[in-house]
């Protein structure tokens, strides 16, 4: 299928083309989720979308699809600058859009259809997508002449779905939170400059509407993000002496993303899902009050040069 026929099939409102066969022109589409050809790749993930959302697939070729998905998430982890990251990028989003059809059978949104994932299935690409986050190094947003690979946003995307899944239990919400702790104090070659950080926040904001985290961990896990992986202080990063640039670069990021997550617990986290899950958006976020609280003496910690000093 050529760049042509995909975007014939944008234009005809998504529509599968009455001569196609369905499994054929998605095996092409999946194909095309590693083009460097910005149109290509992103349309050909708007329609598996579309055919994903509208029903097109039954739920074995859902799970089929699923499964390509979750093993393409590996390919080329540990890479940067090569245009693997478009495959890894563009997976994760098919990835979620098969988990929240699954999420929306389970409300019975899906006409004559019930939820179809079962815990060992979702674990295993749960697992899969939270290797991809930890180990994804390509910090790339948007490519000049290949437009966006944005990796880490698109997995943090499939990761906010997860944390919505009933397989997701307490004990791997807690996984998440803590590799979302690692990542965001990891040493960077480069400072995400493309909401990547709202988009982490966004998978934080589901784990704690779950309300299944106690206070006590979630505590603990601010306080791990309070020094720097090797337990030094953030504030001797700079100094008089020098910089180490990837450690600056991770306070810098981790300092982004801890003020993106203080104003979306004081203000609200939107979310474009919010339409199709209101009932779960609608949730209150329990223990806000203290977490706020802790995120500004974590942050006053890193930055405490430019704070009054409290007696």
């Amino acid at each position: 299928m050529n760049k042509q026929e995909i975007q014939s099939i944008v234009d005809n409102e998504y529509k599968v083309p009455a001569n196609g066969n369905l499994d054929e022109l998605t095996s092409q589409l999946v194909d095309r989720l590693s083009s460097i050809d910005a149109d290509t790749r992103e349309n050909s993930t708007e329609i598996l979308w579309q055919w994903g959302m509208t029903g097109q697939y039954n739920d074995s070729q859902l799970i089929d699809l699923g499964d390509q998905m979750a093993a393409s998430l590996a390919v080329g982890l540990g890479e940067s600058g090569t245009d693997t990251v478009f495959l890894r990028a563009f997976s994760a989003l098919v990835l979620a859009m098969v988990v929240i059809v699954d999420q929306r059978c389970e409300l019975g949104l899906c006409e004559g259809r019930k939820a179809f994932l079962t815990q060992e299935k979702t674990l295993e690409w749960y697992d899969r997508t939270l290797a991809s986050f930890e180990g994804e190094v390509d910090r790339r947003g948007f490519v000049q002449g290949a437009g966006w690979a944005h990796a880490v946003a698109h997995l943090s995307d499939a990761l906010r779905d997860f944390a919505r899944s009933r397989h997701v239990d307490a004990q791997q919400l807690k996984r998440m939170l803590q590799v979302v702790a690692a990542k965001m104090t990891q040493p960077s070659h480069a400072v995400y400059s493309f909401d990547e950080d709202n988009r982490v926040v966004q998978a934080v904001m589901n784990v704690l509407r779950r309300d299944l985290i106690p206070l006590p961990v979630l505590d603990q896990w601010l306080e791990t993000m309070a020094h720097t992986s090797d337990g030094g202080r953030w504030t001797d990063v700079v100094s008089m002496e020098g910089c180490d640039e990837q450690i600056n670069n991770a306070r810098l990021n981790l300092r982004s993303f801890l003020r993106s997550l203080y104003f979306q617990l004081l203000i609200g986290s939107r979310s474009h899902l919010s339409k199709v899950f209101p009932d779960y958006y609608a949730r209150p976020i329990p223990h806000r009050e203290a977490l706020m609280a802790g995120i500004v003496e974590v942050l006053k910690k890193m930055d405490k040069y430019f704070y009054i000093k409290e007696d």
